[in-house]
């Protein structure tokens, strides 16, 4: 009985409430709730993914020194504000000043997704020919830390720095594609357009790294064809960057014939290295070398040449005359000519 007049209780007090609601309610309207506010994020403008493309060389520190990140690099972004844009370099994150790079929202990363390894300078490989027409925008192609200290190579340095640095300037020119090198060759050409326009296409070519000091790291290679050049060279070499665009030439003639010079005449023949993409040097002091540089148009060419001593008996007395042992005609644009110039500079410092 109680439990009945509880329960009734109860179930007046729930219908008289309701009651009371929907008078409420029909006084005062209820309206939708209002959206939380939103704080704005100060870092909401911040990329975290995708690329910037350098407009402009950048010059930054690394683990060996400083060097200089060309512009026309492409570079995965770690974060940026109105300021800077950090990005990763060779497993480094570098700073970079915003107002020297554009962001390319082309390749934007997936959220959580590791940033891929930085590639090399303009690696895609032109259509053959392709880089006969200076508009085409060609930028030579080396690899991350090509400017990077080597191991020794200090008098090859100091003697590229001695040839090149009367004709041009240390410094990252990616510009000059289309530059005439030699006999329809240019700057930039791709190597197999090249050998065609030497009428080498049907030769067998050998393809070598090119481990010479004061020129680009791990970047460089060598395409050697034997033949008649010049009239006196046996041997062409195709100096290529990692996507096979022609950088320089140099030509050779490993067994000259019956050229001799006086010890007078090699009196100031003190130069040691007579071909630096073959990176050889005189090894004794019997040889004599002989190093001389020019300016050809936009073109520096280096000239060398190294004698052997043959000392012969006259009457009584020794007579000393060099027998050349090998000639070298290097043809080196001067865009490249700068990189070199730049890499030796590097390869020299102390700090």
């Amino acid at each position: 009985m109680f439990y009945a007049i509880f329960s009734g209780s109860v179930r007046k007090a729930v219908i008289l409430g309701a009651i009371g609601a929907v008078i409420l309610v029909a006084g005062n309207p209820i309206r939708a709730a209002p959206p939380p506010t939103q704080v704005p994020n100060s870092s909401a403008s911040e990329v975290t993914s995708g690329f910037v493309v350098l407009t402009q060389p950048v010059k930054v520190k690394v683990a060996y020194g400083e060097t200089v990140l060309p512009a026309g690099m492409k570079l995965p972004i770690v974060s940026s504000d109105a300021a800077s844009v950090r990005v990763k370099y060779m497993g480094e994150v570098q700073t970079i000043p915003i107002a020297a790079a554009r962001f390319d929202g082309s390749a934007a990363e997936r959220p959580g997704a590791d940033p891929p390894a930085t590639p090399p300078i303009v690696p895609t490989k032109p259509a053959a020919g392709s880089s006969t027409t200076p508009g085409t925008q060609l930028r030579v192609s080396l690899q991350p830390g090509y400017d990077s200290r080597m191991q020794g190579g200090d008098i090859s340095m100091r003697e590229l720095q001695l040839l090149l640095s009367s004709h041009c300037s240390e410094g990252v020119d990616l510009s000059g594609a289309g530059t005439k090198i030699y006999n329809g060759i240019t700057y930039l050409m791709d190597s197999e357009q090249a050998a065609t326009n030497l009428g080498l296409a049907h030769s067998v070519p050998s393809r070598v790294p090119v481990a010479a000091p004061g020129f680009p790291k791990n970047s460089l290679y060598y395409i050697g064809y034997d033949g008649a050049f010049e009239g006196r060279f046996n041997r062409l070499y195709l100096v290529i960057d990692i996507a096979n665009k022609v950088v320089a030439i140099q030509l050779v003639d490993e067994h000259p014939k019956g050229r001799w010079k006086s010890a007078a005449a090699l009196a100031a023949a003190t130069w040691s290295t007579y071909n630096f993409i073959n990176a050889r040097m005189r090894a004794s002091d019997t040889a004599r070398v002989q190093a001389v540089s020019k300016r050809q148009g936009n073109i520096v060419v280096i000239d060398t040449q190294v004698f052997q001593r043959v000392r012969t008996r006259v009457g009584r007395t020794n007579v000393d005359r060099y027998e050349e042992q090998e000639n070298a005609k290097l043809l080196i644009p001067t865009p490249f000519a700068r990189i070199i110039l730049h890499c030796a500079q590097v390869g020299l410092s102390k700090t």
